[in-house]
C-alpha cells in the first residue's frame, strides 16, 4: 500500500458508508457445547477465563494455540490477557492470525511478542482495509520511522479511524507551524487521542506561548505531559524564581518542562547567579544554558576565571563555541592549555565528556542498532515461518 507524501493527509480519511474501520476485523468462532466442561477445565489451568463460546474441537486445538503465542515470545504470564483481550485466537488457524504479523516483519518490527502482548488486536487483523490504511494515513502526515513508531505504539491497529484519528490530525493540522508528522513520530498514540491533547495546546496557547506550532514541534513530549502534576508547577516555580516572560523563556527552550526541578534546574541555576556570577537576564537571553552539565558550565567558567577573563564574554559565546575558539579567542591561550587545563581537573573529578564525544557515540550506536534490528527481523520472520510450518503439519 503506497501513498504519496505529497498527497494531502485527510484524504486517506474519508468515511466508507460500507466498511467502517473501528478495529482489526476478527475471525468469527461458532458456538458448541459439546465439550464445554472438559475445555473449561483445560482453560482453568491456564489461568484462562473465554469471553465467547469456543467450537467443539478447540478442546484438541487449544494447546497448539498456546503454542503459537509463546513461540512468538508472549509471555506466559501475558498469554491469559492476551486470549482474554482477543478470544478468537483461540479457534482460528494461525495462518489466519498471522497477516498482521507478516506486515510487521516487513516494516521492519521484530519484537512480534512484545507488540501482540500489548494488542492482541493484532493477531487476525486486515492489514489492507485497516492496520496498512493506518500506516499509510501516518507516513502520508510525515512519519518517517514508522517501524520505530509501531514498536513504540502497536495499539495503533485499535485506534478507531474516524472516530480517533481524524479529531486528533485536524486538531494538530489547524496549528500553524507545527509539524505534524514529527509530532505524531515522537508521541505515543495520545498524540491520536485529540480529547487527550487538546486540554494541554489549549494550556500553551492560554500561557501565550508564542509561535504555538513551533514550540510544540522542537518538543512534542509537551504533548503528553501532565499538566497539574508537571507543567503547571514548573511554570509556577520560574516565574518564581525571577524570569519575568516564562512563555518567550519556554517558546526557546521548551525541553525545560522535561527537566526536573530540584535534580536538575534548582541546581544549575543556583550554580549560575551564584559561583558562575551571571544574572537571570543572561539566562532569559540564552535559556539553553540550563542543558548543560553542572560539570561542563564550571570547566569553562574556571579556566576563564584562571585566563583572567571570567564574566568577559555573554553565556552563549562563552558555552556554544567550539573548544579551539573557546581556549584561543575567549580565553587568549592555546588549545594545549586547555587540554591539560581539562587532564588536571579529570585526575581528580573523573573524565570531561564532550558534546562532540557524545554525539559520536549516539550515531556510531544507531549504526550498531540498525544492524541489530535487520538481525532480529530475520530472526523472527524465521521463527514466525516456522511456527506457521509446524501449526500446517499439526
Amino acid at each position: 500500500l503506497r501513498v504519496s507524501v505529497a498527497a494531502r493527509p485527510l484524504s486517506l480519511l474519508q468515511p466508507t458508508s460500507a466498511r467502517q474501520l473501528p478495529h482489526c476485523r476478527r475471525a468469527a468462532s461458532s458456538a458448541a457445547p459439546a465439550a464445554a466442561a472438559s475445555l473449561e477445565e483445560l482453560l482453568q489451568q491456564h489461568r484462562i477465563a473465554p469471553s465467547a463460546p469456543l467450537a467443539a474441537d478447540a478442546l484438541g486445538r487449544l494447546p497448539s494455540r498456546l503454542a503459537f503465542l509463546q513461540g512468538l515470545g508472549v509471555p506466559d504470564a501475558a498469554v491469559a490477557a492476551v486470549v482474554r483481550r482477543n478470544p478468537s485466537v483461540l479457534s482460528t488457524e494461525p495462518q489466519a492470525l498471522s497477516p498482521g504479523l507478516d506486515y510487521l516483519l516487513s516494516l521492519g518490527v521484530a519484537d512480534l511478542g512484545g507488540s501482540v502482548r500489548r494488542a492482541p488486536d493484532l493477531l487476525g487483523c486486515s492489514v489492507r482495509r485497516d492496520l496498512g490504511l493506518k500506516v499509510a494515513i501516518l507516513q502520508s502526515l510525515g512519519v518517517r520511522d514508522i517501524a520505530r513508531y509501531l514498536s513504540r505504539n502497536p495499539r495503533l491497529v485499535s485506534i478507531d479511524v474516524e472516530r480517533q484519528m481524524r479529531p486528533a490530525v485536524e486538531l494538530l493540522s489547524s496549528i500553524p507551524e507545527l509539524e505534524v508528522g514529527r509530532v505524531l513520530e515522537q508521541l505515543p498514540t495520545v498524540g491520536l487521542n485529540a480529547e487527550a491533547i487538546a486540554p494541554r495546546i489549549e494550556y500553551y496557547r492560554s500561557l501565550g506561548v508564542p509561535r504555538l506550532g513551533r514550540f510544540l514541534s522542537r518538543h512534542p513530549p509537551l504533548l503528553a505531559y501532565s499538566l497539574e502534576a508537571n507543567v503547571q508547577p514548573k511554570v509556577a516555580w520560574l516565574k518564581e524564581q525571577g524570569f519575568g516572560d516564562v512563555p518567550t523563556l519556554l517558546s526557546r527552550n521548551p525541553s525545560l518542562l522535561s527537566m526536573p526541578v530540584e535534580a536538575s534546574l534548582a541546581p544549575k541555576l543556583a550554580l549560575l547567579l551564584g559561583p558562575l556570577g551571571r544574572q537571570i537576564g543572561d539566562i532569559e537571553h540564552f535559556p539553553r544554558i540550563l542543558n548543560y552539565s553542572a560539570e561542563h558550565l564550571t570547566l569553562r567558567h574556571d579556566f576563564l576565571a584562571a585566563a583572567g577573563k571570567a564574566g568577559a564574554h555573554g553565556l552563549t559565546r562563552t558555552y556554544r563555541s567550539s573548544t579551539h575558539t573557546f581556549a584561543t579567542k575567549l580565553a587568549k591561550r592555546s588549545l594545549g592549555e586547555f587540554e591539560a587545563f581539562v587532564a588536571r581537573r579529570a585526575s581528580t573529578r573523573g573524565p570531561h565528556h564532550r558534546a562532540a564525544d557524545a554525539f559520536l557515540a549516539r550515531y556510531e550506536g544507531e549504526g550498531a542498532k540498525d544492524d541489530q534490528r535487520r538481525a532480529a527481523v530475520a530472526a523472527a520472520r524465521s521463527r514466525l515461518d516456522g511456527l506457521l510450518e509446524a501449526a500446517r503439519k499439526a
